[in-house]
């Protein structure tokens, strides 16, 4: 098992992790502490907590939706589904993959 410590808000948080998701575990902190930033420049006197809580809701919104233009696409109910547009949903597939294993 490895470890390594990312940052969140400014704070440190070691992280215990599978050998080599190092780099993957940064990246997926990083996306998380720019969801931080966005909201805290909203959230006026908001705890830490509650900030953590509502970025943790508008990811799980985000691939909620991911997950929903997935199974409208392979559905076949949007109106014109180009190649293209198979390719991006099979990008966010493996992305909320990735977001749920890590």
């Amino acid at each position: 098992m490895a470890s390594v410590t990312v940052k969140v808000n400014g704070r440190p948080y070691p992280i215990v992790c599978g050998d080599g998701e190092e780099e993957h575990l940064k990246y997926l902190a990083e996306f998380v502490d720019k969801k931080v930033k966005d909201i805290s420049g909203m959230a006026g006197n908001a705890s830490e907590g509650q900030i953590l809580l509502m970025a943790s809701l508008l990811i799980a919104d985000d691939l909620t939706q991911a997950y929903e233009t997935i199974e409208k696409n392979k559905s076949g109910t949007s109106n014109d589904p180009s190649p293209d547009m198979e390719v991006i949903a099979e990008k966010i597939e493996a992305i909320a993959e990735r977001l749920e294993n890590a």
